[in-house]
């Protein structure tokens, strides 16, 4: 699959592929006359005459989803992401394959895809990528939009409980401030206190990955914008 993929990735004519498009190939209602305007298809049909089960058109469709948010980019753009993405351990073909398979919704693919996108424009760097690929995989996207909130109480004492998705994500840390001075106080009677401070505080603030998250979250996230 990574060799017709690749050729997906890289063609010039990604653009005139629709979701419509995919779904007649995997329905192979897909006709000669299409296949003869839209080269690229001819990929995807041999992809899907390669990998026939259901869970396979699935992985398919996802796949597709990805594929498809780069259809604004050039095909110099797409084919320098995935040469970026190359090392030893494999290709840029088989890397956002293998993040593909462990995006668990349609959505989550679509949201990939504009990453992909953003690392084809030159708006991440590899390291930067690939920190944001394993938040999309490990989150519930619907959490991820608290990063917008968060801002404006930056640095500020904050309930905690508001902001545990992000916490545990990485995208917010806490920081203690410096203890309040404990003070001996007069005691007129048992039940007053003998002393009081001590207290420590905690602020809280975005993360190196929650700015980052924060810097492109309306390119990934575009129908949050008001």
């Amino acid at each position: 699959m990574k060799e017709q993929i690749n050729d997906i990735i890289k063609s010039e004519n990604l653009q005139e592929v629709t979701l419509e498009l995919v779904e007649k190939v995997l329905d192979n209602e897909i006709t000669n006359e299409l296949l003869k305007e839209i080269p690229v298809l001819k990929s995807l049909v041999a992809v899907k005459n390669i990998y026939t089960s259901y869970t396979d058109r699935i992985f398919i469709k996802k796949a597709m989803n990805v594929l498809l948010e780069l259809g604004e980019t050039n095909w110099k753009e797409r084919t320098e992401l995935t040469t970026e993405l190359d090392d030893e351990n494999g290709s840029g073909a088989e890397k956002i394959l293998l993040a593909v398979d462990k995006l668990e919704t349609i959505e989550k693919c679509k949201v990939y895809g504009r990453l992909c996108k953003l690392k084809a424009m030159k708006k991440l760097d590899v390291k930067d990528f690939l920190r944001l690929t394993k938040l999309i995989q490990d989150a519930y996207l619907d959490d991820l939009i608290l990063i917008i909130d968060f801002k404006k109480r930056e640095n500020k004492e904050i309930n905690e409980g508001d902001y545990t998705p992000i916490i545990v994500l990485g995208l917010i840390f806490q920081e203690p401030s410096e203890q309040e001075p404990i003070q001996r106080l007069a005691q007129h009677n048992e039940y007053d206190p003998e002393f009081k401070g001590g207290e420590i505080k905690f602020n809280y603030f975005l993360s190196d990955l929650g700015a980052i998250l924060l810097e492109h979250y309306y390119d990934l996230f575009p129908e949050d914008k008001k």
